[in-house]
């Protein structure tokens, strides 16, 4: 498990106080971006104020493009504009495409010629991608004849075919802008496509498809083979040069791709995502400069920087800071987060200051190919060097022309969802060919965003972990467990890799046997994935070998790092300008297994300070609270993301505010929800609609349990942190939010779409969970104007909220409601359906009680699995637990079985799924599959279901916060004690100070800490009530 304590992080250069940039920086004005600018408190100090003619100095920073051979492609290359192309492609029930593309691969122009067979609709397609985004001026659909019975391919066995009943032998001619399509002989005429220069070739299987095979891979141009391959070793590729040791066995190589055997050879898998030859590559910038001071009369310096893009800073050959991705996340074209590191003690008389550029969140990791919205085209890096003396003078170093840019780095290829690749037979500081950089060639639009001091924590190594076992799946292919589930990356530790090493797959190697060399140009692969390929998944949902890396759960995501060894490999290496949600790493390139004190997977997360602890006498919670810690972590990337692994890892605001109460208990993440929140209103359309995903260049949404998320979060962080200015810089945007759930109401019943109860196990009418939340909006909107006083704005949405929830009443409770027949219309019967209206005060008072045995009775029909989906997942156990039916909440909290809350843990898993049904046992008919057979059908690390332990503190301990006083100045500890559990422990450390409670039922016993400043109310679970201040407690009952 994860090195050292209670998480203790290694030591980091960052100081960041508020107090010394304003010393540093007098006279700059803050910067609030959507919230109430007259009485807002965020404390966000500038980096650089375009107005102030101080500080005009500083410019963008950009690598300028490189032509063809700077980028290291070869003479004799061939790109030509006409060509010839011809494939056999496979494909039924899916949409699969060749893909022609321009030296920039997927992130320049590529062409997309498909098939699409589905349900007996064929057809062949034409899509075109552009920078990473589909450009719809091309597109072409035009309907195929049947393919024959007997329709023959001379490289698909009868085998493939029988899996994949469609052949398509396919032929195309590209000549400019047009090109000429025939499918089976069948002449589909000409169509308009992109003009650009061949450089790439491959294949695009859209997210989460079936499978589909490509093989005969021809391009011809002006009579010549320039591209080919039948994968069976004989192949062609003059669009880009092999430079690499080893033999070359495909035209592919050495990208990685999937293929299978047939009694004929091998065919391409086509897998999901772009699949393309090599192209050239897109290498990380590197600014340098010299700067020679006086160190005898330095007093301070600080380095302040903000990017289109994230960097790595090197000052005098060490890194400044050891986080990743910084400046991180931001709404780019609204401002700009700059980040501040203490460099005093790095500096020199003469100093080399080095910054790379990379692509970080503003241009990947922006969604998967069909919905990719980056914020911009060009990379650039901006920011200023503080020098202080002790004079009292300053000196202020900005990014200008007086540095140097070189793209001859070792990064030549940096993607969040994709991986990375790091070349080590470049040097850039013995190699690197120099230039200016380009100054501010960025959109305007960037020029005028505002620079604000980041003020939530970077994104920085939260745990390490040494693999626990490795397996050998074929010659050069070693899969390393690493025990547990992850967000994160590898390191490798070069000098002991080649100090030691190990043929039999025994970790037998020590540092004094004689290491294997590295040789110059050898590719190394590293694939990650969550878990193995295993005889017990269903064959359509395997993707590999027993025993291999299963993959299919990225789906575009490809998440696959390279590293291509130089004459002088050593030292670390890291992926550090990528990350992958992972378990397992499958390191193909070696013949042998590395050492395991060479190599260790790191966990990185916001930096965040845990505050909770909890544990319990029943190993299965504890299990399920561990397990919700790693999803949490793993989906805490500067802000609340929805899952690790896949082609989204984005901010869904469904998910952040479902989860946040747990945070809120486990982390101190006020700061951390704060910037989300920024997020959320910065974004926040004019007619108070709230995104589903911030933040993003593609905003949409305005649903309920979503666009919730900036009032409940809000809420929670008030409750928990007790700082008003939380609610002061948000009210604007929760009043406009519930304006707009009450403007698309008819009247008081939201009946449009959206997502209702995500992923529930079970149906509950959407206007029923979207009502529901549009009520707990209001009431929120409606006491938090009460906080501050504004008692006319909160009699106002109150009205709101009672309409809401009078609406509620009036269409989903019977008019003849009883326990036993049922409280709610039946097609509303179903967990979430009532544990919402119990959390949101919905039913009326004197029904509350018999809708919570209705609820208890719906559990134990339901054989106490876990039904309630996103809109109702954090609700279920309190509304159980807190109308005496902890007991039940208990065996839901338990339950081993398929669907149940516990599940995941029965099949292994260290994290939590994307929903309670990503383990399925039957297809999509209900009909079962074979005893222990399996199709996984989602993320198996997705932070929403760690939204259900909240419960741990909340009802389990029993600690919850007092509105009246918040940020536990007052609170109440109230247990749930049930004959299922036999003790449970906890601490949470607040603003207050530190809470403890502990509880054994059988002593009939309980302890509790209560800070010195607050004062406690205890309910017994004999009801009694005592009132405690300071101190410390032991009370029997």
């Amino acid at each position: 498990m994860f090195a050292g304590k209670n998480e203790r992080l290694r030591g980091t250069k960052i100081i960041a106080t508020l107090i010394a940039i304003a010393m540093l920086l007098p006279g700059l004005s803050g910067c609030d971006i959507g919230g109430d600018k007259t009485v807002s408190k965020e404390k966000e100090i500038p980096l650089i104020d375009e107005y102030d003619p101080g500080m005009s100095r500083a410019h963008f920073l950009s690598a300028p493009k490189e032509n063809e051979a700077d980028q290291g492609t070869f003479s004799g290359n061939v790109h030509p504009k006409e060509y010839e192309a011809s494939f056999v492609m496979a494909v039924s029930g899916t949409e699969a495409s060749f893909a022609l593309g321009d030296s920039n691969g997927e992130y320049g122009r590529v062409s997309l010629y498909g098939i699409r067979a589905v349900e007996g609709n064929e057809c062949f397609t034409f899509r075109s991608f552009n920078g990473g985004v589909e450009d719809n001026s091309y597109k072409a659909e035009i309907p195929l004849e049947p393919v024959s019975e007997d329709s023959e391919s001379d490289n698909l066995d009868d085998g493939q075919k029988s899996e994949i009943a469609g052949v398509y032998n396919v032929r195309i001619a590209v000549s400019g802008d047009k090109a000429s399509v025939s499918v089976n002989d069948q002449e589909l005429g000409e169509i308009t496509v992109p003009e650009f220069e061949l450089a790439c070739v491959g294949t695009y299987k859209s997210r989460g498809t079936d499978k589909a095979y490509i093989d005969d891979i021809e391009v011809t141009s002006a009579g010549q083979e320039i591209f080919s391959d039948c994968f069976d070793g004989i192949f062609e590729n003059k669009l880009h040069s092999y430079d690499y040791e080893g033999v070359q066995e495909s035209a592919f190589d050495p990208m990685y791709y999937k293929y299978a055997y047939d009694t004929k050879g091998k065919s391409m898998i086509i897998t999901s995502g772009f699949t393309l030859s090599e192209t050239d590559k897109d290498p990380a910038g590197v600014f340098k400069r010299e700067i020679d001071i006086d160190k005898k009369k330095l007093d301070s310096a600080y380095l302040y920087m903000t990017a289109l893009g994230s960097f790595d800073i090197e000052l005098n050959g060490q890194k400044v800071s050891e986080n990743f991705f910084d400046p991180g996340k931001m709404v780019f074209d609204k401002y700009l987060n700059y980040v501040t590191y203490n460099v005093t003690d790095m500096l020199e008389d003469t100093n080399d200051l080095y910054i790379y550029l990379f692509h970080g969140f503003y241009d990947r990791a922006v969604g998967y190919p069909e919905v990719a919205a980056p914020w911009g085209d060009d990379l650039a890096v901006k920011g200023e060097l503080v020098i202080n003396y002790k004079d009292g003078t300053k000196e202020v170093i900005p990014t200008d022309d007086s540095f140097w840019v070189s793209r001859d780095s070792r990064y030549r290829f940096d993607d969040i969802y994709q991986g990375e690749i790091i070349d080590d037979r470049l040097n850039i500081y013995s190699t690197g060919n120099w230039s200016q950089p380009l100054l501010d060639a960025v959109d305007d639009k960037f020029i005028k965003a505002q620079i604000c001091h980041k003020e939530n924590e970077s994104i920085s190594e939260w745990g390490s972990l040494e693999y626990t076992g490795v397996s050998k799946t074929e010659s050069g292919h070693f899969v390393y467990d690493f025990g547990q589930n992850i967000a994160g990356t590898i390191e490798i530790d070069l000098d002991r890799l080649t100090g030691s090493q190990t043929e039999t797959g025994n970790d037998t190697g020590n540092a004094d046997e004689a290491g294997i060399e590295l040789k110059n140009g050898q590719v190394i692969t590293f694939r990650y994935g969550e878990i193995l390929n295993d005889d017990n998944m269903i064959p359509a949902g395997r993707d590999g070998e027993k025993g291999s890396v299963w993959t299919k759960g990225l789906l575009s995501a490809k998440s696959t790092d390279y590293y291509v060894c130089g004459n002088q490999s050593c030292g670390k290496l890291c992926f550090s300008h990528t990350y992958h949600g992972f378990r397992y790493v499958e390191i193909i390139g070696l013949d042998w297994q590395i050492p395991s004190d060479a190599i260790r997977a790191i966990a990185i997360s916001s930096n965040v300070e845990q505050t909770g602890e909890f544990s319990c006498s029943d190993e299965t919670i504890n299990r399920l609270y561990q397990n919700s810690i790693y999803s949490l972590r793993a989906n805490m990337m500067d802000n609340p993301t929805d899952c690790a692994q896949r082609d989204e890892r984005l901010g869904w605001s469904g998910d952040a505010q479902a989860v946040s109460g747990f945070a809120m208990y486990a982390y101190d993440t006020e700061k951390f929800y704060r910037n989300y929140l920024k997020e959320l209103r910065t974004q926040q359309a004019g007619d108070g609609s709230i995104n589903d995903v911030a933040p993003t260049n593609n905003p949409f949404g305005g649903h309920s349990c979503w666009g919730d998320s900036i009032t409940q979060i809000t809420w929670n962080a008030y409750l928990h942190y007790g700082d008003e200015s939380i609610i002061t810089d948000n009210i604007g945007a929760s009043e406009k939010w519930v304006d707009y759930l009450v403007g698309r109401s008819e009247d008081y019943l939201l009946t449009t779409d959206g997502y209702g109860d995500h992923l529930s196990g079970q149906t509950t009418p959407q206007a029923l969970s979207d009502t529901a939340w549009a009520a707990h909006s209001a009431r929120l909107v409606a006491r938090m104007n009460k906080v501050l006083g504004n008692e006319d704005k909160a009699a106002i949405y109150g009205g709101y909220a009672d309409a809401f929830a009078g609406k509620w009443q009036e269409t989903f409770i019977r008019e003849d409601p009883s326990v036993a027949a049922g409280i709610l219309e039946a097609d509303a019967e179903s967990e979430t359906a009532y544990a919402l209206g119990i959390a949101f005060d919905l039913f009326p008072e004197d029904m509350k009680l018999e809708a919570a045995e209705r609820l208890n009775i719906l559990s134990e029909y339901g054989s106490y699995l876990f039904y309630p989906g996103y809109a109702g997942m954090a609700h279920y156990l309190p509304a159980l637990s807190q109308n005496g039916y902890g007991s039940t909440a208990v065996k839901v909290m338990t339950n081993t079985s398929p669907g149940g809350l516990a599940h995941p843990l029965s099949m292994g898993m260290t994290t939590n799924p994307e929903d309670m049904g990503v383990f399925r046992y039957q297809d999509r008919d209900g009909n079962p599959y074979p005893d222990g057979i399996y199709e996984i059908t989602g993320s198996l690390n997705h932070a929403a279901y760690s939204s259900v332990l909240a419960f741990c503190y909340s009802d389990i301990l029993g600690i919850r916060a007092d509105e009246e006083e918040p940020g536990y100045k007052h609170f109440y500890v109230k247990p749930t004690v049930t004959e299922a559990l036999e003790s449970a422990e906890g601490s949470l450390k607040t603003r207050s100070g530190l809470i403890k409670v502990s509880w054994n039922a059988a002593a009939k016993e309980i302890s509790i800490t209560v800070p010195v400043d607050s004062t406690c109310t205890l309910i017994l679970p004999t009801g009694e009530v005592k009132d405690y201040a300071g101190g410390k407690y032991t009370i029997n009952w």
